[in-house]
């Protein structure tokens, strides 16, 4: 007999005593039995659901092991996938484009990231770091305003007013057009 067979005999042990039914013979105990008291019929009835639980969990005590995540392939992007990438008028945020990126590519791969493309801007020149009320931020420069990256004033969701980098239509297609090297510099 297996662990886990004996753990389902003590269970079904268990929820017969719990059910005031003598678990060897199936008959009845007896109304004036110990195991019939209110208090110790809940606490097998108690022990009997961990029991069960752990039963359920293969015999194992505690958590279910989690299943590992498999292992992500590096960022890649196919020319269809990037042309299937939505390009708008209106100007966006970093975050923005690499969520549309993320929506095209394969799932088995490492995501875009708003992070990596605005270092990698930053590199290149199309954006700088500056400090301001002792926090860094990137702001558009001039390279980067003539590629379509504007620097503007906003609201933050939480009422704050912010500078926000958006991108216009040619700046998204950059981007998109880059994101291969972008992504590749990071790995």
């Amino acid at each position: 007999m297996t662990e886990l067979e004996k753990m389902q005999r003590a269970k079904m042990y268990i929820d017969k005593l719990a059910n005031g039914v003598d678990p060897l013979t199936d008959a009845e105990i007896a109304g004036d039995s110990t195991l019939n008291n209110v208090r110790i019929s809940r606490c097998l009835f108690y022990v009997s659901d961990i029991l069960g639980k752990v039963i359920d969990n293969g015999g194992e005590v505690g958590r279910k092991k989690s299943v590992p995540k498999p292992k992500l392939l590096p960022f890649e992007i196919t020319a269809e996938q990037a042309a299937a990438v939505e390009i708008s008028e209106q100007p966006v945020g970093v975050a923005v484009i690499a969520k549309r990126i993320n929506e095209v590519i394969d799932e088995n791969v490492k995501k875009a990231s708003a992070v990596h493309i605005s270092n990698w801007l930053v590199e290149q020149g199309y954006l700088a770091e500056e400090i301001a009320a002792n926090k860094r931020r990137k702001v558009a420069t001039a390279k980067g305003e003539a590629l379509g990256i504007y620097t503007v004033d906003a609201i933050s969701p939480n009422g704050v007013p912010i500078k926000k980098n958006v991108y216009d239509e040619h700046a998204q297609r950059f981007v998109v057009e880059h994101v291969m090297q972008i992504e590749s510099s990071y790995n």
